[in-house]
């Protein structure tokens, strides 16, 4: 005889008070606890206060009867994770199917054999071990799911320059869209956050944000990630593979470095964008998904697209909006706000209190070039943690040789002059840039005074304060 699991309780219900009893005595003999309910509306009640393991339910009662019963129970949000097993004298299939159709996880028919009935219990109480594997799962999604729009709220995001402004107002507006949207700026600026952010406060926040790399994989490898195959598409395909397509369905995709994707795979990123639908490598059969797109690059599209590299109309497809993140060097103000933000992260990674930042050491890293953006600025401080020691106090000498060395406004200069591939009217920019931000730190940001250094009128310089992202 099979021992009932310690302290589980069995709701036993039948509108026969003598079916009921010889019920309760077979569970109790089998060292189950028994409550019992003799009508629809008792079950339902003492389902909400006893919270049982299980449920037997008679299904033919007054109204309500056990079907209706059944119907609502599965309709509560957490009564639907108790199971429920009929007991019936109608063994006919539409009587079954009807039973099922409203949710009950099993049936008995009466009269049944106390074997079968106990038998019938512990099965049912495996399946309660899998309804309440599956609430916990879903319970933690939840709070997952919480705390990824805490985490990637937009006022989440570092920055109060003007450039960031525009961007949060843009985003903003776009973030209850369906429309692809177009994130552009250099290596190391956050797009990647700024896809998850987009995910996270929209609609699809609850669906799964699925991330591909373009330059990660050769065409034919990329393909089938992106798409999936069949078994036999190739050498090496054993078994259908499902792609990333597939597994985004219903929520976002963001496809990073999308200008290193080839010809031929944009005409097949053009279809799914058009009407959702694909091929899988090696298939004969269409699919097809639901799926917001969120392309990146640091790429230029338009000088592709003219170059004959990268279509033109697959282009104005993805670019209904444009994000344009800017270099961390054109929004140097954010600088202090991020190297808070980073050395309250590196805390909390390794458990120490959170190091302060010298004056000297701050006003180094507000004077250099970041060539490698906001990445690199991170990187910057994970060495200056490591290279103050036991010391609570990150000082200029404990940054690295490059970031001190530039810091100089000569050097600051050179590095604007000897960027490749910028136009005059660019470079010009970046020097005049380059003067202001210097001359408002030698003024301790006194607009006056440092206006008269740089020989114009103040509103000039607060216009091109505004302009540079320096307030």
């Amino acid at each position: 005889m099979v021992s009932a699991p310690q302290g589980i309780k069995i709701l036993a219900v039948d509108d026969n008070h003598e079916g009921l009893f010889a019920l309760e005595q077979l569970l109790l003999a089998r060292g189950f606890e028994v409550i019992t309910a003799s009508s629809g509306e008792e079950t339902l009640e003492k389902a909400e206060s006893e919270r049982p393991d299980l449920i037997l339910l008679d299904v033919v009662m007054p109204e309500p009867d056990g079907y209706e019963v059944a119907r609502r129970l599965k309709a509560h949000a957490e009564l639907r994770y108790i199971p429920v097993v009929l007991l019936t004298g109608k063994d006919e299939l539409r009587d079954v199917l009807r039973g099922f159709e409203q949710g009950a996880d099993d049936y008995i028919c009466k009269p049944y054999q106390s074997a079968e009935l106990v038998a019938r219990v512990h099965a049912a109480l495996r399946v309660r071990r899998l309804y309440t594997e599956l609430r916990d799962v879903r319970v933690a999604n939840r709070h997952l799911q919480a705390r990824l729009r805490e985490e990637f709220a937009f006022g989440n995001i570092i920055g109060k320059s003007a450039a960031m402004t525009e961007l949060y107002q843009i985003m903003a507006k776009v973030v209850d869209s369906e429309v692809p949207v177009l994130v552009t700026g250099e290596s190391g600026t956050g797009k990647e956050m700024i896809a998850m952010a987009l995910h996270a406060n929209g609609p699809r926040r609850d669906r799964a944000f699925v991330v591909q790399n373009c330059s990660a994989f050769n065409e034919n490898l990329l393909e089938s990630e992106l798409f999936g195959h069949v078994k036999g598409a190739f050498t090496g395909a054993v078994r259908d593979k499902q792609g990333l397509f597939e597994v985004a369905d219903g929520g976002t995709f963001f496809l990073d470095e999308l200008g290193e994707m080839s010809p031929a795979l944009q005409v097949k990123l053009l279809r799914v964008l058009q009407d959702g639908t694909f091929m899988p490598v090696g298939g004969t059969k269409q699919k097809k998904v639901d799926v917001r797109i969120i392309a990146a690059t640091n790429r230029d599209l338009e000088d592709m697209v003219q170059k004959g590299t990268f279509r033109q109309d697959l282009y104005y497809r993805l670019n209904v909006v444009s994000l344009r993140l800017p270099p961390l060097r054109e929004r140097l103000g954010d600088v202090p706000l991020l190297v808070q933000f980073f050395l309250s992260k590196i805390a909390g990674k390794s458990g120490q209190q959170r190091k302060a930042i010298a004056p000297d050491a701050m006003n180094a890293l507000e004077m250099y070039f970041w060539p490698g953006n906001i990445r690199q600025l991170e990187n910057e401080l994970q060495r200056a943690c490591v290279m103050s020691g036991k010391d609570e106090l990150i000082v200029r000498e404990h940054l690295s040789p490059a970031v001190i060395d530039a810091a100089s406004p000569g050097k600051r200069i050179s590095a604007a002059l000897d960027t490749q591939g910028k136009a005059l009217k660019d470079i010009l920019e970046q020097v005049e840039r380059e003067m202001i931000q210097k001359t408002l730190a030698q003024c301790e940001g006194n607009k006056s005074e440092a206006a008269r250094q740089l020989g114009i009128s103040r509103s000039n310089l607060i216009a091109k304060t505004q302009e540079y992202g320096l307030e």
